[in-house]
C-alpha cells in the first residue's frame, strides 16, 4: 500500500509541475504547441477596379477598406492581404470584358486556412469569385473576376450611300461599318425632316428608296445600340454618325413600293424551312445587275438570264437565290445545313446573335453544332445551333459554361471542381 501511495504522489507532483509550466508560458506570451488551431471560415474581398475600354489594365494596389486601393480587405486579426496581380496581361481592355486576377492572402495570429472554400464562403464585392487554392496552411490564393468593363459603344466609323447600281434604289441603299455587340437605330432625313425611323436593326444595311417619294436632298444618320439586354448592362448607345447627302430629282422618286420591306430582326429560327416561292414573275427590264422588284431582290446577267436555285459570289460576298431568282435572307436550309443571310442578303460567318441566342457560323457559312474551339476557348452548341451556358450535361459528363459560352476548366464553380477537361468530378 505504501508503494501505491508513493506512485500516486509522484504523478500528482508531475501534473502540478506541468500545470505550473503552462501558466508560466502563457504569462510570458508563449503559445503552447498543443493549443487548439483556429480556422478561417469566411473571407471578404472588395474590388475597386474599373477597367476602361480601350486602355491597358491598370496596376493593382492592395490594402484595407478605407484606403485608396484597388483590392482591399477589412482590417482584421485573422488574415492579411499580400498581393494582387492580373492572371493574363492585356494590352487593351475591351468593352464588356471581364478580367481575372489572383489575390494572395496570409493567415496571421495562429489562424489557418481551410482546405477548400466555396463561393458561399468567399464574398467578392465589385466582382465575382472563381476559385481558391490553398498553398499552405497560412497562404491562400483567391482567383476572382472583375465586373464587365463598362463604356459606350463605338459609333459606326462610316455611313454612306451605296453608289453602284442596285436598280432604281441605287439612290437609297444605305450602308455603315459594323460595330461589335451592336444593333442600330437609323433615321432617314429629307432636308431637316425625319422621313423614316428604323430601330433595333440587326444589319449594317437598309433600303430607304421606298420612302424617297418626293424630290429633295436626303441623308441618314445611324448610331450603335446594345444588341441585347445582356450587353445593355455594360454598354450604352453611341453618338450618331451622319452620312453624306444625295439629291433625288422628280423623275427619280419612288412610288412607295416596298415600304416596310426591311426587317429589324430578319430570318426564321433554325428548324423552319424556307417557303416555296412558286412561279413568281421576274421583273421585265433590260437593266442588269441587282434589281429590286416589289420588295424582293434579283440579279440579272447581260444575256437576260437571272441567277436561280444556287449560291453566287457577287462583289466578294456570297448570296443565295431560290428557284424564282429571289435573293434569300434569314435562316435557310440548304443541302442539309443551315445558313444565315443578313438583311442585305450577305451570308454570315462567325458569331451571330439571333432570336435571343448565340450561334456560330463556320467559314463556309454552315451553322456549327457540338464542340467548337475559337482561339484558346472551347464552346458547346446544341443540335439547333444555340450556344450552351451554365451547368450542362454533354455526352454523359457535366460541364460549366460561362455566360459568354466558353467552357470552364480547372476551376471551382459554385463550390464544385471541374478538371482540366472541364468535367465536374463527383466527390
Amino acid at each position: 500500500m505504501k508503494q501505491r501511495k508513493g506512485k500516486r504522489s509522484f504523478i500528482k507532483r508531475r501534473m502540478c509541475s506541468l500545470f505550473l509550466v503552462l501558466v508560466l508560458l502563457i504569462a510570458f506570451g508563449v503559445q503552447p504547441a498543443f493549443a487548439a488551431t483556429s480556422y478561417i471560415s469566411n473571407i471578404s474581398i472588395t474590388l475597386n477596379v474599373d477597367p476602361v475600354p480601350g486602355e491597358s489594365l491598370p496596376g493593382l494596389s492592395v490594402g484595407y477598406i478605407g484606403d485608396d486601393c484597388d483590392v482591399m480587405i477589412s482590417n482584421n486579426s485573422k488574415y492579411d492581404i499580400k498581393s494582387a496581380k492580373w492572371s493574363v496581361s492585356k494590352e487593351e481592355v475591351r468593352l464588356g470584358g471581364k478580367y481575372t486576377m489572383k489575390i494572395t492572402l496570409e493567415a496571421i495570429n495562429d489562424y489557418r486556412f481551410n482546405s477548400s472554400y466555396s463561393s458561399s464562403k468567399v464574398t467578392v464585392k465589385g466582382g465575382t469569385f472563381v476559385s481558391a487554392q490553398k498553398q499552405s496552411s497560412t497562404k491562400l490564393v483567391v482567383t476572382v473576376k472583375t465586373k464587365e468593363a463598362k463604356g459606350t459603344l463605338e459609333s459606326p466609323e462610316e455611313a454612306y450611300w451605296v453608289n453602284y447600281s442596285y436598280g432604281r434604289d441605287k439612290f437609297g441603299y444605305a450602308k455603315w461599318e459594323d460595330v461589335d455587340n451592336a444593333a442600330y437605330d437609323v433615321y432617314l432625313y429629307r432636308g431637316s425632316k425625319v422621313i423614316k425611323k428604323v430601330t433595333d436593326l440587326h444589319s449594317t444595311t437598309y433600303n430607304f428608296y421606298p420612302y424617297m417619294t418626293s424630290k429633295g436632298t436626303y441623308s441618314f444618320t445611324v448610331r450603335s445600340i446594345p444588341v441585347n439586354s445582356e450587353v445593355g448592362k455594360f454598354a450604352s448607345r453611341s453618338e450618331w454618325t451622319n452620312s453624306d447627302e444625295i439629291y433625288i430629282d422628280e423623275d427619280e422618286v419612288s412610288d412607295g413600293t416596298g415600304k416596310d420591306s426591311g426587317s429589324s430582326k430578319p430570318g426564321n429560327k433554325p428548324g423552319n424551312k424556307p417557303g416555296n416561292p412558286g412561279n413568281q414573275d421576274k421583273p421585265e427590264t433590260t437593266q442588269v445587275g441587282w434589281i429590286l422588284y416589289g420588295d424582293k431582290w434579283y440579279f440579272r446577267y447581260p444575256d437576260g438570264t437571272y441567277i436561280t436555285s444556287t449560291w453566287a459570289r457577287i462583289g466578294g460576298v456570297w448570296y443565295l437565290f431560290d428557284d424564282a431568282g429571289v435573293m434569300q435572307t434569314g435562316w435557310k436550309l440548304c443541302d442539309g445545313n443551315y445558313y444565315f443571310m443578313d438583311a442585305s442578303g450577305a451570308m454570315r460567318t462567325g458569331w451571330l446573335y439571333n432570336n435571343d441566342a448565340w450561334y456560330y457560323l463556320l467559314e463556309d457559312g454552315r451553322m456549327a453544332t457540338g464542340w467548337i474551339q475559337t482561339g484558346e476557348l472551347i464552346y458547346y452548341l446544341y443540335s439547333n445551333g444555340a450556344m450552351a451556358t451554365g451547368w450542362q450535361s454533354v455526352d454523359g459528363n457535366i460541364y460549366y459554361f460561362y455566360p459568354d459560352g466558353h467552357r470552364a476548366t480547372n476551376e471551382v464553380i459554385d463550390g464544385f471542381y471541374v478538371d482540366a477537361n472541364g468535367i465536374w468530378i463527383r466527390p
